[in-house]
């Protein structure tokens, strides 16, 4: 991602992000040029846009619009929006996502949510609206015919619309390395495209006449399905395929796929940041530059052919996809042997299925049937893997150096199995990119301590971990973000390299500290394992930590009780109980939260929780020292935090972990005033986004302070 922040502040800076602050209410003018339904709402995008703002006007090239009106709205047509712009969003965690980023490579400025939308005229597209009802009517007709759950699979694969499947099974293929045959992709258009073209070529005996029709055929094909990198890739090297056989040339794939890359990177040029992208091209490039075609036809040379192109196929894509998903499938060449040949008779099924349901629905539901069988053989297979042992390697996301070094081990590999080098280095180069890859993973390579407090809104999570030891949580939840745990919480540890959190500690169970906990808890077998819960005494638990506890019960997690005295620890890191006393304190709640101190080397840390009121008055008696680092109380709550404690605690920093623009004031400027008096230095997720603390030696000057999210201040 070199560049990367670079070219979007650079390249895609929209004047409505410095003009126009976020949630105004704005009018906006524009001419839809694309249309996607949703579950009980339709997404407009707008071209050619005027957005008025208090009297000024901005002009933008593309916007989206969510509309829930129910207005039948028409591609070409000039509409009038009203409704209040919202910005996107940059990512705030490590492993996060942009959607600032995501929606900026693609040109487009803001959203706006419709509270009233009028239709002002403008000429119909005829053709793209024609081939935009098609597809709806051809999304209705997958469902209807082939049920709710293999319908919206069938979606996916033949029209390239995701909205329609289920999460569930979208993310089942993801994690076992088969998330790519969903996209539109050189095996879908080569179906599509070269199927027409030799039908034509056969029945009319011209390559030129064939060649036209076939290329026409596909461009009508994408302009329906819409143009995504994958679907764009595989259109130019059809057509320089097909351009080869209309004038007697030789197809040459290595120019076809720069050829492809050149165009699409002029035609969106940060495409190359895209995990579509990378994956798209390191795939085709896998197959092309390292497995060239065999000349054995046998049964045999075909099964080795493909599992030969299988191979170089996830050795060329292994960078990205740890880099973006940061985990890999070791299953995933095996799985994709079983599912790749079938590929082919499932979408001549579904293409059959979906034009003789039109002449004959008997015949239609037939081959739907076969796709729901292929369908579901996938799925079995996938969760079959899934509980194999070691079926997911989690790795956190390789350095670009660990991915360079990789990159150039692999062509000198690829250039010695062609023989243009000496294969004495061929056991050299091929362990020398693999550990340059793994040592540059985070799983690897993480040293010392690392304490991140995460941005999850109006919440708390904190994540320590110390290197060969210790991985710990201290609470996890948010009352703003939701999903915060499948979301925000999982892709961090992942991103981390973490696929197991020793202890979780649970201060209380208010939503804001638990609710992304129980995500985590529930998606064990596809996200980050749990092996402990920690709680306080029982005495002091509220209906939230009860909830929480059957929870984990149901799901086998162990769980135990800690007091002041009692200690956890690794290495060299040491968790410590300081509160609450079952002994001195009745109370539940915010009163009783579990407080914990950390120590490690020189450096000492106070995790409040939500601590206030006669649950603070006792810890101000039982602290003993002074803590460089405090994690504030409730959120910078005017009630947490007063002086006696603070005059005990005299931290160098405080972090306040609290939502932006949250309806309860966090934090207070009382409290803040508190802490500046004291000298402290305030940290706040509101502010920096995840704030990460590392420390490789012992000593305290050795202690780094990152805010994550600096790069989106940038931008306000």
């Amino acid at each position: 991602h070199w560049g990367r922040e670079t070219f979007l502040k650079q390249w895609f800076s929209f004047p409505v992000e410095t003009r126009i602050p976020d949630g105004s209410r704005v009018i906006l003018s524009g001419q839809v040029c694309r249309r996607e339904q949703a579950s009980d709402y339709q997404v407009l995008y707008l071209q050619h846009n005027s957005v008025t703002y208090q009297g000024q006007v901005v002009q933008e090239p593309l916007m989206i619009i969510y509309d829930d009106s129910g207005q039948e709205i028409c591609l070409g047509n000039t509409v009038e929006v009203t409704g209040e712009l919202s910005h996107f969003e940059e990512e705030r965690n490590p492993g996060g996502f942009s959607s600032r980023e995501y929606y900026h490579t693609r040109k487009i400025a803001a959203s706006v949510w419709s509270e009233r939308l009028r239709c002002t005229g403008g000429d119909i597209f005829l053709l793209r609206e024609f081939l935009s009802r098609l597809k709806f009517c051809w999304e209705d007709m997958l469902i209807e015919a082939a049920g709710e759950k293999e319908g919206g699979i069938l979606c996916a694969m033949l029209l390239g619309d995701t909205g329609r499947m289920e999460e569930e099974t979208r993310e089942l293929y993801q994690i076992n390395g088969i998330a790519h045959i969903l996209a539109i992709s050189g095996l879908h258009l080569s179906f599509v495209g070269m199927g027409f073209y030799r039908l034509v070529r056969r029945i009319t005996g011209s390559y030129g006449l064939g060649g036209v029709l076939g290329i026409s055929f596909l461009l009508l094909y994408i302009l329906m399905i819409g143009g995504s990198v994958s679907a764009v890739r595989a259109l130019v090297m059809f057509c320089i395929r097909v351009a080869a056989d209309m004038s007697g040339r030789v197809y040459d794939g290595p120019t076809s796929v720069a050829a492809a890359a050149a165009g699409i990177i002029l035609w969106r040029p940060l495409s190359f940041y895209d995990a579509g992208f990378q994956l798209s091209f390191e795939a085709v490039c896998g197959i092309i530059f390292f497995c060239p075609p065999s000349a054995d036809s046998s049964f045999k040379g075909r099964i080795f052919g493909s599992l030969k192109a299988s191979l170089w196929v996830q050795l060329a894509t292994l960078p990205a996809i740890l880099f973006h998903y940061c985990e890999y499938p070791p299953y995933a060449l095996v799985l994709n042997l079983l599912v790749i040949p079938s590929m082919s008779l499932l979408l001549a099924l579904g293409f059959a299925g979906s034009i003789l349901c039109l002449v004959c629905e008997g015949l239609g539901c037939w081959c739907f049937s076969g796709c729901r069988g292929i369908l579901r053989l996938y799925e079995i297979l996938c969760q079959w893997f899934l509980r194999i042992p070691g079926s997911r390697i989690v790795t956190g996301q390789p350095a670009v150096s660990g991915i360079l070094i990789y990159s150039l081990c692999l062509v000198w590999l690829a250039l010695s199995l062609r023989g243009e080098r000496k294969g004495s280095f061929r056991p050299a180069a091929a362990v020398c990119g693999m550990l340059a890859l793994v040592i540059s993973c985070p799983a690897v390579s993480h040293r010392g301590l690392e304490v991140t407090f995460l941005d999850v809104g109006q919440g708390d999570g904190i994540f320590l971990r110390e290197r060969g030891g210790l991985t710990c949580l201290i609470d996890g939840g948010s009352s703003d973000v939701s999903g915060v745990g499948r979301y925000c919480m999982e892709p961090f540890l992942k991103a981390r390299g973490v696929s197991r959190v020793d202890y979780v500690f649970v201060t209380h169970g208010d939503e804001d500290h638990v609710s992304g906990l129980k995500e985590l808890i529930e998606r064990q077998e596809k996200g980050v394992e749990i092996q402990t819960l920690v709680f306080p005494e029982r005495k002091l638990w509220d209906e939230g930590l009860e909830e929480l506890c059957r929870l984990a019960g149901r799901e086998g997690i162990s769980m135990v009780q800690i007091s002041p005295g009692q200690q956890i620890s690794g290495r060299e890191l040491k968790l410590s109980c300081l509160a609450p006393d079952g002994s001195l304190l009745q109370e539940t709640g915010n009163e009783a939260s579990l407080v914990l101190e950390a120590s490690w080397g020189e450096l000492d840390l106070l995790f409040a929780g939500d601590v206030e009121g006669r649950g603070e008055e006792l810890l101000t008696e039982a602290v003993e020292k002074e803590y460089e680092v405090l994690k504030v109380a409730h959120h910078g709550s005017r009630n947490s935090t007063g002086d006696a404690f603070l005059g005990k605690v005299s931290p160098l920093i405080g972090v306040i972990s609290a939502g932006r623009d949250n309806s309860y004031g966090h934090p207070h400027e009382e409290t803040l005033s508190r802490l500046e008096e004291r000298g402290t230095a305030v940290f706040q997720t509101a502010r920096s986004g995840a704030l990460i603390l590392k420390l490789t030696g012992k000593e305290v000057a050795n202690l780094r302070i990152i805010q994550y999210n600096k790069f989106y201040e940038k931008f306000e």
